[in-house]
């Protein structure tokens, strides 16, 4: 099975691309290289902004994995409009043309963060999902465009995951746990705000895993899951850091 994995380059990428060759699917990735290129020579990487990909481009594959987009909080309330275009209208127009081409799924990078602030209760895939933050937002707007194409002939599926943490090859040190544990080892420092608050928490390699069973389901497969290793508080990560 040939696979296109889009932003491909990023924390998760750099964990799922290898493990996916490794299983011996051809894997092609899309990315504009922000944080640079961590694979190897042979891993195919085509330095490409999403919006210039043609249908001709795309035919060629059975799914595409899309890791694009800006991914937290900070990044999008320091440009909110570059926000809704990368993480709303991007998904939209590549599973668009991915379905014209004959695509057979689309896999989409969701988030828990659609849930906004939520009340300490458990939430499945249907509760409300009311963010009022625009990364929130944006990826809510993203995941409905890409759910509402789904038919019998294109598969699609969205991973609305926790916070993700521990080791990638092209690392993230912005996230809870991670955080935590670069200060606790550099500055002997773990530092707790709001530590009542609860924090559905990822391992990467539950993430890496999660990608994988979506694109070995049965074709006729589409729908949300929420994707979580554990739910913790803010106080509970921070004693398990230490």
């Amino acid at each position: 099975m040939k696979i296109l994995v889009t932003g491909g380059c990023g924390y998760v990428g750099s964990m799922l691309v290898p493990k996916l060759i490794d299983r011996g699917y051809d894997v092609d990735v899309i990315d504009i290289l922000w944080y640079g290129n961590c694979f190897p020579k042979e891993v195919k990487v085509l330095n490409k902004d999403i919006f210039d990909i043609t249908e001709k481009d795309i035919e060629q594959y059975q799914q595409i994995i899309f890791l694009a987009g800006l991914s937290n909080d900070p990044m999008a309330e320091f440009c909110p409009s570059k926000n809704f275009i990368y993480n709303a209208a991007m998904p939209a127009y590549l599973a668009y043309i991915a379905k014209l081409s004959g695509v057979k799924r689309f896999i989409y990078a969701g988030t828990c963060s659609v849930y906004g602030y939520t009340e300490n209760k458990l939430y499945d895939e249907e509760s409300p999902a009311i963010s009022n933050y625009p990364y929130g937002i944006s990826k809510l707007q993203g995941e409905r465009a890409v759910m509402q194409m789904a038919d019998d002939n294109f598969s699609t599926i969205c991973l609305r995951k926790g916070t993700i943490c521990g080791y990638g090859t092209r690392m993230r040190l912005d996230l809870i746990v991670n955080t935590m544990f670069k200060t606790a080892i550099s500055q002997n420092i773990i530092n707790v705000n709001n530590p009542s608050i609860w924090r559905p928490i990822l391992s990467i390699y539950d993430a890496v895993d999660a990608y994988i069973r979506a694109i070995e389901s049965n074709e006729k497969i589409s729908g949300i899951f929420n994707i979580a290793s554990g739910n913790f508080t803010v106080g509970e990560i921070a004693d398990i850091v230490k």
